[in-house]
């Protein structure tokens, strides 16, 4: 079992072997891992226009700067969280999970990266574990590629609508992914982990062995 001190050694994807994997679990991130991109702002950007038009897109576009101070100088979590209220605050729960089956998975599927699908698609037991509302993705993991399970950040709602803002444990980053992992999966370790940054490493600690896809974008 890899160790938080062992972090820095993980090998990277390309040397993953997919051979022998029939009756294996993977887990893997999303954004940077499962998906050549590491931003899931398109994606936001994609929902906020097909449930709210153009005024809804500009009131993203208008938080994103906030967004990025917050993500990359204060939290990961804070700055998802202020894309996350631009995009669904107010929406029918409805009118997202629509979008999220018939438009996303045609852009998801595009920017699959080949790495890490040849290892997901070898194992038995397939799970996405992301920072990214559960809402936006599970459609695309599930119904488009097959995956077993999804766990992702939830968002809060009320009478049928987003609030905008996110039921707890919170935004899924860092120790609360690997605290899903367990919540998940209990007493049983995962073969793979897959991520591809730092705030991947709690999750991918607790398998046994730990790819990084494109290590040298770490950050």
């Amino acid at each position: 079992m890899a160790t938080m001190a062992a972090i820095t050694n993980f090998p990277t994807i390309a040397k993953c072997v997919s051979n022998g994997r029939e009756n294996h679990t993977v887990v893997a991130d999303m954004d940077g891992t499962l998906l050549r991109g590491r931003s899931s702002f398109p994606y936001f950007a994609l929902i906020a226009f097909e449930v709210g038009g153009i005024l809804r897109l500009l009131f993203l576009l208008l938080v994103t700067p906030l967004a990025g101070l917050l993500y990359y100088f204060v939290s990961e979590s804070a700055g998802i969280q202020v894309l996350i209220f631009a995009t669904f605050a107010g929406v029918r729960v409805s009118e997202i999970e629509s979008v999220a089956r018939a438009v996303l998975p045609k852009f998801y599927s595009s920017d699959i990266h080949p790495e890490s699908w040849r290892v997901l698609s070898a194992c038995e037991k397939r799970c996405i574990l992301t920072a990214n509302p559960r809402i936006m993705v599970e459609a695309f993991c599930k119904d488009f590629l097959g995956l077993d399970m999804v766990l992702g950040t939830e968002i809060a709602t009320y009478k049928g609508k987003a609030t905008g803002f996110v039921s707890p444990p919170g935004v899924l980053v860092a120790e609360k992914k690997a605290e899903a992992l367990k919540k998940a999966f209990g007493d049983v370790q995962p073969e793979i982990g897959l991520g591809d940054r730092h705030t991947d490493f709690p999750f991918m600690a607790l398998c046994k062995v730990c790819p990084v896809n494109l290590a040298a974008n770490l950050g």
